[in-house]
C-alpha cells in the first residue's frame, strides 16, 4: 500500500516537473519577439510643389537605413510606406526628377545607405509617419517624419540684368548661367523656353550666378570700364561675388572690382545667392554697378 502510494507521489511529481518544463518553453517561446533588422532616420523633409502635377506636390525624405543586427539586412525600398495626414498610406514613386533615389542593397552590420525616398501626394496631404514592412518575421520599423525644411524652387534660365554708372553700357554684351552649387547642375540663358526639370532649388541652398561681360568699345567710350558690384534686385542675399578676368589668354580670380580695358575685353562676375523660401518661379533680377 506504502509502495502505490509513493509512486502515485512521483507520478504527480514527474507530472509537476513536465508542466514546469513545458510552461518554461512556452515562456521562453512567447518572449521571443522579432527585432527590427536596423534602424530608419530622416534626415530633412523637402517639399517640391514646381515639378509636382497640378494640386500634387513631392515629398523628398532623406532617408539613412542602418544595421544594427548580426546578420545582413536585406533592405527594399519598396517596403516602406509613409502615413499621410488623412490616415491614409502611400508608397514612394519610382522616379523622380531624374534624380537617382534610395535603391535596393544588401546592409551589413554597422553599415548603412542614404538616399532620397519620394512620395507623390495630393495637395493638402503630409507625411506624418514613416514604416518599413519587410519580408519574414522581422518587426516593422517606425519613425515620425519630421517638418519639411525648405521648398523647391526654379529659376528661369533668363537672367535679368540691369547696368548703372556708366553711358557705355550700352557696349557691354552679357550672358548668364545658374549653377546649383550642391550638385553642380548648369544652365544658361541662351536657350530661351528651355527648362531642366531636374534643375529645382531648395530653400537655403546656394546657387552660382555667372555673368560673362564683353566691352566692345565704341571710339567715344572710355578706354576702361569698372565693374564694381552686383546686387539682387529681388532682395535675395548675395554673400559673395567674385570676378575671373582674362589677361593674355590668362584667367585669373579676382575680387571686385574688376576692369575691362580696350576693345572685346572681357570678366566673369559670379554671385554666391542663397534661395529664399520658396516657391519662388521667375526671373532673377540683378543690378551690375559700373564706373569708368
Amino acid at each position: 500500500m506504502r509502495s502505490g502510494l509513493a509512486r502515485s507521489r512521483l507520478v504527480i511529481l514527474a507530472a509537476a516537473v513536465a508542466l514546469i518544463v513545458v510552461g518554461s518553453v512556452f515562456a521562453v517561446t512567447f518572449n521571443v519577439s522579432p527585432k527590427p533588422p536596423g534602424s530608419i532616420r530622416i534626415v530633412q523633409v523637402w517639399f517640391d510643389g514646381v515639378d509636382a502635377p497640378q494640386g500634387m506636390g513631392f515629398y523628398i525624405l532623406d532617408v539613412n537605413a542602418s544595421d544594427t543586427q548580426s546578420s545582413v539586412w536585406q533592405f527594399n525600398p519598396a517596403d516602406i510606406e509613409v502615413s499621410i495626414s488623412s490616415s491614409r498610406t502611400s508608397s514612394p514613386v519610382d522616379n523622380y526628377s531624374e534624380v537617382p533615389l534610395l535603391g535596393s542593397s544588401d546592409i551589413s552590420p554597422g553599415k548603412s545607405v542614404a538616399g532620397d525616398d519620394v512620395y507623390l501626394l495630393p495637395q493638402g496631404e503630409t507625411p506624418t509617419e514613416l514604416s518599413y514592412h519587410g519580408t519574414g518575421t522581422m518587426a516593422p520599423l517606425q519613425v515620425q517624419v519630421p517638418a519639411v525644411s525648405g521648398v523647391a524652387s526654379r529659376f528661369d534660365p533668363s537672367v535679368h540684368v540691369q547696368f548703372n554708372g556708366t553711358s557705355a553700357d550700352r557696349a557691354v554684351a552679357t550672358w548668364d548661367g545658374i549653377t546649383n552649387q550642391t550638385n553642380g547642375l548648369t544652365f544658361f540663358g541662351e536657350e530661351p523656353g528651355y527648362r531642366n526639370y531636374t534643375f529645382v532649388f531648395f530653400t537655403g541652398q546656394k546657387i552660382y550666378v555667372t555673368f560673362a561681360l564683353y566691352y566692345y568699345k565704341f571710339p567715344y567710350d572710355p578706354d576702361s570700364i569698372v565693374v564694381d558690384s552686383v546686387t539682387s534686385d529681388d532682395g535675395y542675399a548675395v554673400s559673395s561675388v567674385v570676378g575671373w578676368q582674362a589677361s593674355l589668354g590668362v584667367v585669373q580670380a579676382h575680387q571686385l572690382p574688376v576692369t575691362m580695358t580696350g576693345y572685346g575685353s572681357n570678366v566673369e562676375v559670379t554671385a554666391l545667392v542663397t534661395v529664399p523660401p520658396g516657391p519662388q518661379p521667375g526671373v532673377l533680377h540683378f543690378t551690375l554697378q559700373f564706373s569708368t
